[in-house]
């Protein structure tokens, strides 16, 4: 089995300056991303990454409302726990309450629509995308997520840094990581895309791919906050979403 570790600190360093470049091109191709397939008007929920709020996915709503689908925030506020995180094992149970949010945000958009929804999720929002789709694929159309931690987390160069940040006292051995990445391999009703990037600064590839049935992994270049900007992303999200059969 490999050993996971987290990506080239030369990766990391660089982040926010990939992030503006990226934002750069993004600009530079909102005419060529109009030649993207149309969807179907079907709602598209966007959960954005840790310490994320709406704010950081407009662009890609923007997008999304471009090409035909209904897109909409989670409307949860920022993405990060409202207290210090000392372990694994907290971080989970904040994870498990905003997954309880975010079913009744669904269960309106769907009730309204009558359509499943389909959920674009960076990072962690990526994590929770998965986990209701495996617990309520009668909700859910399609999943897609953003390099998304679904491996162990210290394959992540945030692992250190929150632990140092939070002042966590908790050794990494008696960490339940493995808790954390079963999920991800269990058996899929619903599709799943994982958008990775093998240059991003804070989650290695090697933990941002499925391994699943009905799961597919793609590769951008992207830094790690550049995802919810970056052009190249933009275009697989278009192409993925149009491509799933349409609900009669």
């Amino acid at each position: 089995m490999d050993t996971v570790t987290p990506p080239p600190l030369l990766h990391s360093i660089n982040e926010v300056w990939r992030a503006s470049l990226e934002a750069s091109q993004l600009a530079c191709n909102i005419s060529a991303l109009q030649n993207t397939p149309r969807g179907d008007g079907h709602s598209v929920i966007t959960l954005p990454g840790y310490a994320g709020a709406d704010g950081c996915m407009a662009p890609l709503r923007y997008f999304l409302r471009s090409r035909g689908y209904r897109s909409h925030r989670w409307r949860l506020g920022r993405n990060i726990p409202p207290r210090r995180i000392t372990s694994l094992e907290e971080m989970n149970e904040f994870q498990a309450s905003i997954l309880l949010r975010l079913i009744d945000r669904i269960k309106q958009i769907k009730d309204k629509s009558g359509r499943k929804v389909s959920l674009v999720g960076w990072s962690l929002g990526g994590n929770y995308a998965n986990l209701l789709a495996q617990t309520h694929p009668d909700l859910i159309r399609q999943v897609i997520t953003l390099g998304t931690p679904y491996g162990d987390p210290k394959g992540t160069a945030a692992w250190n840094i929150l632990k140092r940040l939070n002042r966590g006292t908790t050794t990494d051995e008696s960490q339940d990581t493995d808790a954390w990445s079963q999920a991800s391999n269990g058996e899929r009703i619903v599709p799943t895309t994982a958008i990775y990037s093998p240059v991003d600064g804070i989650v290695s590839p090697q933990i941002a791919k499925l391994k699943a049935e009905n799961t597919t992994n793609i590769a951008v270049t992207s830094s790690h906050i550049g995802f919810a900007v970056n052009h190249q992303a933009f275009r697989i999200i278009a192409e993925v979403l149009a491509s799933h059969p349409r609900e009669r």
